[in-house]
């Protein structure tokens, strides 16, 4: 390991255990994040600004979070900088395709990355989602690239991968080479059923057992963080939308809904309708994720990784307090 990290990294890699939360903004002026990290400082050891998404001409667009970041290192909670593809509807596959393309290209990606980083923060956190195949191979040469231009000024890289339970599912992400080079790695286990397709489980527990099956196959267990939504998914024929773990008991009660439980999947969804319209919701609440924490100490994993703050409830943080035992 490196002998000459920043105070900050090196606090952070100290820690045998991590909480980590995402912090992003729904809409202009989104407070739920900053609140969260608030209220619940202590119990957070870092947290992940979703900041700078990639441009299709491979510049980067977006912001630092800088009232989340003074509040955050007041508290002593660790800040990583997220860069992303994603682009306000989906992760876009073709920015990637354009820093990938060529040694030069992803020079200049990694210098714009450095250049934005504030200071005080630990590192950064790649999410660069739906690498293709035949980028496999550049997307490694880039993790190698920006881990040495990282580390060379004491910084973290993480990043975060989907779930895969085998090599053909997300074939342009190669576990061993990103275990190699990444210092911590969240498996993002949720949205196993996603907003554009068929209602299901969020995170059904034997999806999410065969993911770490496969990932700890490839990647050190020590540097894994399990991925744990907050959060649910409301389908009907209309748009799909995100229910935060937070809004479900008044939607339940307001609908007047009846919560149902499924036992292979071990986790709760219900019916309700509006109009004519019928809902179905699969979400994630405080017991199923009490359930989910238990695979930190079975795996012996790094520590968890919320998607995303603000979505949670107090009674979510005194489980898995009391289940991680801080």
């Amino acid at each position: 390991m490196n002998s000459n990290w920043t105070p900050t990294a090196r606090g952070l890699i100290d820690k045998r255990l991590w909480i980590l939360g995402y912090v992003s903004e729904d809409f202009q002026g989104d407070l739920r994040s900053l609140n969260s990290l608030r209220r619940q400082g202590t119990h957070i050891d870092v947290y992940a600004d979703f900041a700078f998404g990639l441009l299709p001409d491979g510049q980067f667009s977006g912001q630092v979070n800088e009232l989340l970041l003074q509040e955050a290192i007041t508290r002593g909670v660790v800040p990583l900088i997220l860069f992303h593809n994603f682009n306000g509807k989906i992760f876009d596959p073709l920015p990637l395709r354009t820093v990938l393309s060529s040694t030069a290209t992803q020079r200049n990606c990694i210098r714009q990355m450095i250049n934005l980083l504030p200071p005080n923060v630990a590192g950064v956190q790649v999410d660069f989602e739906g690498v293709e195949a035949p980028y496999r191979i550049p997307f490694l040469a880039f993790l190698e690239s920006l881990r040495a231009s990282l580390h060379e000024r004491g910084l973290l890289l993480t990043i975060a991968i989907p779930a895969k339970r085998s090599e053909w599912e997300a074939p342009g992400y190669d576990f061993t080479g990103i275990g190699r080079f990444c210092d911590a790695i969240t498996l993002m286990t949720y949205d196993e059923h996603y907003s554009g397709g068929s209602p299901g489980p969020i995170a059904s527990l034997p999806w999410m057992t065969q993911a770490l099956d496969y990932a700890i196959r490839y990647i050190p267990h020590e540097k894994i963080l399990l991925g744990i939504p907050v959060y649910g998914y409301d389908w009907s024929n209309e748009a799909t939308q995100i229910l935060p773990m937070r809004d479900t008991p008044e939607l339940v009660a307001r609908t007047n809904a009846r919560i149902l439980w499924s036992d292979p999947a071990v986790e709760p969804y219900f019916y309700y309708w509006k109009g004519r319209i019928r809902h179905t919701v699969w979400y994630e609440n405080e017991l199923s994720a009490k359930i989910r924490f238990g695979f930190i100490k079975s795996y012996r994993l790094r520590g968890v990784a919320i998607w995303r703050l603000g979505y949670e409830t107090n009674r979510f943080w005194q489980e898995l307090t009391s289940k991680l035992k801080r």
